[in-house]
């Protein structure tokens, strides 16, 4: 029987906000019309969309203009990727990316490869981190693009996004960089990471999912992935998800109200490491060295599979995580912690640990007891 329900999983996905649910509510009720029709009614809606772009751009430091609505963080992804390297191909076609990146960019690299483009991936040190330097060892006069994630979804891990930013800027070269894991979470504005094209996706800041945008500052030219309207001036066809839009920008206005989720959650977070490694002294914290997002919590339990932990964990009513939700359903090994070149022992045993505005310290509390029963239990039976 379970009896607590402790949701450690933020990293997938947070939960709604009732703020945001009430405002695409409220706007489902009352509102009809297609922002792209000439009349007062799409009219109307359009000045709405434009009120979430003008949003999204003021938290950003960007322009408006510079905003393309997608459906999220994995079709931003691409049409970052895609888009700059169709239309720089001219230049040359060789792409510098992370090794440690989402699926959604490494598998886009994959399909480019497949085209004729190459690409060079980074690695990380065995802390997780990405250096500077390698990028730079990396750049050649083909290069047409560089990408780099923020934060790592698996080991939350910190990257020096602004100084491979300057790097891009100093070479010429776009720099592209997943900031779904840092959007309103890390303090930062566009021009302080000096990138390009940054993705951004809403359900990872309590709001719904299947809404997202690309910036693409002014000056950067991306072809597009799609074809069809002309809708997102031109660069992303589709009538646009409006309720999803609206629930976007309450979204983004709510993180104003919560501007001590960073603090709040590392003093939760240094709680839930320290008193699990004081029960369980043999966990590894993954990336432990490196500076983190105190949201994320890599942590392997040598000696014991994360598949089993996973399941046991589930049972008694804890939800995490084995890695990117993209990839759940498959059973394999983190290609993060593979790339850091960590042996089987720990990418085996790593679980993600993720932790947002709902997370309170006694269900952390229930976590570790159950951590510590769950493998005395497995050791018993072993």
């Amino acid at each position: 029987m379970i009896l607590k329900q402790v949701y450690l999983d933020y990293s997938a996905t947070t939960p709604l906000a009732p703020e945001v649910n009430e405002a695409m509510y409220l706007w489902g009720k009352s509102e009809t019309g297609n922002p792209s029709s000439p009349h007062r009614y799409g009219q109307k809606i359009k000045f709405q969309l434009e009120v979430v772009r003008d949003t999204i751009a003021e938290f950003l430091g960007c322009k408006s203009k510079e905003g393309v609505f997608t459906s999220g963080g994995t079709e931003s992804n691409n049409l970052a990727l895609t888009g700059v390297a169709d239309n720089y191909r001219s230049q040359g076609k060789h792409i510098i990316i992370s090794a440690v990146e989402h699926p959604s960019v490494l598998n886009c690299a994959e399909h480019l490869e497949t085209r004729g483009y190459e690409i060079t991936r980074i690695k990380p040190d065995n802390n997780g981190k990405l250096n500077v330097d390698d990028f730079r060892n990396a750049i050649r006069q083909d290069t047409i693009l560089i990408s780099a994630m923020y934060v790592n979804n698996e080991t939350g891990v910190i990257h020096p996004v602004k100084e491979i930013g300057a790097l891009c800027k100093e070479k010429n070269i776009p720099f592209h960089c997943d900031v779904v894991q840092a959007f309103g979470k890390l303090i930062f504005t566009i021009d302080g990471i000096q990138a390009d094209l940054i993705s951004i996706s809403a359900h990872k800041i309590y709001g719904p999912k299947g809404i997202g945008t690309l910036i693409i500052r002014e000056g950067t030219l991306v072809s597009n992935l799609f074809f069809g309207g002309g809708q997102e001036a031109n660069r992303r066809p589709g009538t646009e998800n409006m309720t999803g839009i609206i629930g976007f920008g309450a979204a983004v206005n709510l993180l104003k109200k919560y501007n001590n989720d960073y603090k709040n959650t590392l003093v939760l977070r240094s709680h839930f490491e320290e008193n699990l490694k004081r029960v369980i002294p043999e966990i590894e914290i993954i990336g432990e060295k490196s500076e983190r997002s105190p949201f994320i919590s890599c942590i392997a339990f040598p000696g014991f599979d994360n598949q089993s932990l996973l399941l046991n964990l589930d049972m008694a009513g804890i939800a995490v995580s084995v890695g990117s939700a993209c990839s759940s359903g498959s059973i394999r090994q983190s290609h993060v912690l593979k790339a850091m070149g960590l042996p089987d022992r720990i990418i085996n045993s790593a679980i993600r640990f993720s932790f947002g505005r709902l997370t309170e310290k006694d269900g952390m509390d229930y976590t570790i007891d159950q951590l510590n029963k769950i493998t005395k239990r497995i050791q018993k039976s072993n």
